[in-house]
């Protein structure tokens, strides 16, 4: 009797060697495109998770400005700079019933303002200019290229827009309505 041998022929073993490599060919180019893909999803969702926090502090702030159980003089809520591109809020921080001068340790004035591609916030001022302020984004990362604020009818408008240094073609637009209360 004769036993035939198990295995595969030579025929054979070429086809499967030139399929594979047809194979291995197209992942080779797919994956540096699948990785841009990846990448480009990534800093979208940074930009979208940066953003998003600068603008829950800034609705904070807002919602905040003009607090007073007491009687303190001025204004709540300042909007200055070219397009309303500076914020300046005071709230009691502390509830004693007054507002803390600018310049002191627990003051309580705080600025928000866009410069050079950042949007920087500081505490214990009452104008826009000047120095010590710190920067809300990683300006390694994200450029802000809009900070907008105008005020109506007990509503203030907060838009921020900024983009990925990435990708500068992709911006991203945020865009809130925040009701204040204190005013």
């Amino acid at each position: 009797m004769w036993m035939r041998n198990a295995g595969f022929s030579l025929p054979e073993m070429l086809i499967a060697l030139a399929i594979s490599s047809i194979v291995m060919l197209g992942a080779t180019r797919l994956l540096p495109v699948l990785q841009m893909n990846n990448l480009r999803t990534l800093k979208a969702f940074q930009l979208q998770e940066e953003m998003q926090q600068m603008m829950t502090s800034l609705e904070k702030a807002v919602r905040r400005a003009g607090y007073c159980p007491g009687q303190c003089q001025g204004e709540g809520l300042s909007i200055r700079g070219a397009s309303g591109s500076c914020l300046l809020i005071r709230w009691d921080e502390n509830s004693n019933g007054r507002w803390e001068a600018a310049g002191r340790d627990d003051s309580d004035y705080h600025g928000y303002r866009l410069r050079s591609g950042n949007l920087e916030m500081q505490r214990g001022i009452n104008d826009c200019e000047g120095s010590g302020w710190e920067r809300l984004n990683d300006p390694a990362v994200i450029a802000i290229d809009k900070f907008q604020v105008t005020q109506r009818a007990g509503q203030v408008r907060l838009l921020l827009a900024g983009y990925a240094l990435i990708w500068p073609q992709h911006p991203l637009v945020i865009e809130r309505w925040v009701r204040t209360v204190n005013l």
